[in-house]
Formats: C-alpha cells, sequence, structure tokens
C-alpha cells in the first residue's frame, strides 16, 4: 500500500508542477488566440446567407448612408439572376512551424455549404421555379500567417507574440477556372484611368506576405477601376452573344450583415476595352469605414465561377478565390 501511496504523490507532484506552466509550452494557444481575435483574418463576408442580387449593398456606409440592395440587373433572355451561398459547416486547422522569435502559422478551411441561385421574370418579377435551384458546394482556402516576438516590458517574460505578416487566402474548387491577376487603378476626377494602386499576380499568392500594420489602403468614396484576368479551361457555357463563358465578382465587407459584391465585365464596354480577352473589369466606388469611424478594416474576396455553375442546376461547381484584408479610411 505504501508502494502505490509513493506512486500517487509522484504523479500529484508532477501534475502540479506541469499546471504551473514550468514543462508545458502554450505557444501555440497564444498564437490561435491572435488569429481568432484579428478582423484582419477569417471568413467574414463570403458567406451571404441567402440569394443576393449581382450587385448589392448591405449594412454598408455608401455615399454618405447605408444602402440596403441595388436594383436586381438584367441578363437577356427575359429573365434575372440572384445568387448566394449558405455555409452549413465549416472548419478550420493551423499547423505551426515555431522558432524561436518567429512562427508561421499554416491555415487551412474547409467549408461546405448550399449554393442558390434565383431566377425571376423581367416582366412581372415571378420566380421561374425550372430555372431556380440549389446545389451543395465545399470550397479549401489556405492561408500563411506570420507571427514575431516584440518586445513588452509589463510582460513577465519581456515579450509577446504578434500577427506581423499574412499571405493572401486563396482556394475555390473544380479546375476549370482560374483568377491570375487582380489590379487596382485609381480614376480621376474627370473618370480616366490614372495610377496603378495595387496589382497581385497568383504566382506569388502563396508566399506573398502583407504586413499587417500595412494593408492596402481606400479612400473612401473615392473611385477605383478594377481589373481581374482569369483562364477558363473549358469546356464553356455561355448564355449570350459575347461567349462569356464566366463571371468574376467582388466581394467585399465584414461579414453577412456588412457587405457588398460588384458584377466585373468582360463585354467589350465601358472601361472593358475587348470582348471576351478574358479580363473583366469595373469602376467602383469605395464604400466608407462606418459612421463615426475614421478608419476600418474588411476582407476582400476577388472570386471567378464558371456560367455552368451559376445557370446550369447540375452544371458542377467550379470557382477561384483571392481573399486579402484591406483598410478603408476617411480623406
Amino acid at each position: 500500500m505504501n508502494k502505490y501511496n509513493m506512486i500517487l504523490i509522484s504523479i500529484l507532484f508532477l501534475f502540479i508542477s506541469c499546471s504551473d506552466g514550468i514543462p508545458f509550452d502554450d505557444t501555440e494557444s497564444t498564437l490561435l488566440a491572435l488569429l481568432d481575435e484579428d478582423e484582419a483574418t477569417g471568413l467574414g463576408g463570403f458567406d451571404t446567407g441567402t440569394d443576393m442580387d449581382l450587385d448589392h449593398d448591405l449594412g454598408l456606409e455608401i455615399d454618405g448612408g447605408g444602402r440596403i440592395v441595388s436594383d436586381t440587373l438584367s441578363y437577356g433572355n427575359g429573365y434575372r439572376i440572384r445568387f448566394g451561398r449558405s455555409i452549413l459547416d465549416r472548419e478550420r486547422s493551423v499547423e505551426f512551424e515555431t522558432g524561436e522569435d518567429t512562427a508561421i502559422g499554416i491555415v487551412s478551411y474547409s467549408i461546405n455549404g448550399e449554393f442558390l441561385v434565383t431566377a425571376f421574370d423581367t416582366s412581372d418579377m415571378a420566380q421561374i421555379d425550372s430555372l431556380s435551384f440549389t446545389k451543395e458546394f465545399s470550397n479549401i482556402f489556405t492561408r500563411k500567417i506570420r507571427f514575431v516576438k516584440v518586445d513588452d516590458p509589463e510582460n513577465p517574460d519581456g515579450y509577446r507574440w504578434a500577427i506581423n505578416a499574412l499571405t493572401p487566402m486563396v482556394g475555390g474548387s473544380g479546375d476549370k477556372v482560374m483568377l491570375t491577376e487582380l489590379s487596382f487603378y485609381s480614376l480621376t476626377d474627370s473618370l480616366e484611368v490614372g495610377e496603378l494602386l495595387y496589382s497581385y499576380s497568383s504566382d506569388e499568392w502563396g508566399d506573398m506576405y502583407i504586413n499587417r500594420e500595412s494593408l492596402p489602403i481606400f479612400t473612401s468614396f473615392s473611385r477605383v477601376l478594377v481589373q481581374a484576368s482569369v483562364i477558363n479551361s473549358g469546356p464553356e457555357y455561355t448564355n449570350d452573344s459575347t461567349n462569356v463563358g464566366e463571371w468574376v465578382f467582388l466581394n467585399y465587407g465584414r461579414n453577412r450583415l456588412q457587405r457588398g459584391r460588384r458584377h466585373l465585365q468582360d463585354s467589350g464596354s465601358g472601361y472593358d476595352e475587348l470582348v471576351n480577352d478574358n479580363i473583366h473589369t469595373r469602376a467602383l466606388r469605395v464604400h466608407g469605414p462606418g459612421p463615426s469611424q475614421v478608419r476600418g478594416v474588411f476582407r476582400l474576396y476577388s472570386e471567378v465561377v464558371d456560367l455552368a455553375t451559376l445557370l446550369v442546376s447540375d452544371g458542377g461547381y467550379n470557382t477561384d478565390v483571392f481573399s486579402m484584408p484591406y483598410k478603408v479610411e476617411r480623406p
């Protein structure tokens, strides 16, 4: 009996020592907490919860006020379309590569849900059941987060961990379409194309770290031109004379209740110079940071979707997404 008591006492002593933090390393839990708290990371703003107009704003500061949704857009053949996603399940995994002063977190998101498409007759806005459908979808997104130790005299250890930089989040589903480049240009007061503000190429996305304190910045209510280059390996499903087989969207915001979307064009009109050259273009006005705020952090999702995904119930689900955080500040 004494022998067993000695063993129990030894185990209890070891447990108490571990609970005091002597041999226990909680670095990863600290890094995970930082990841959870940072408004620049995460998936908020990607799902809509329901079908939405191709162009819409919800809960954002637009031209000094909040606009709910824009008019539904018309797309030939006498019908209009809305689409969205309802995420039913999401799972995040993080693998850490931790050094003495730097750690890299490789973040993966696996999401599953319903892709929702609703078509309406342009004459009376009645829903067209034969063109409306839901389909299951899944996406996998990945990005890297860089953490570094920074001096902190108020911390007993003399330092603390902080997020230093992050790569764009990229991923999608299927292999038919790919987003290869995304560029932003300023527009002058006379709406002429000005300087190149930011440009991102798919060749660099996996290891292109964006400094956490130097995120891309846009001035509220200014106008910018967005260009997205894509590849569609086909077979392409088209629905009009342009023979464009994919649509590109710019999704942006903070969460489901603060978000917007713009449909880029490859029709050869306006700022888009050539029809069906796989460069999709759109001029847009930047939203504000929110009432009483000087600046705010948001998330952008640039997405290419093939038309079979959008317009055919059994056309599969093929999409490619580039996501990055950005700031909006008042002039």
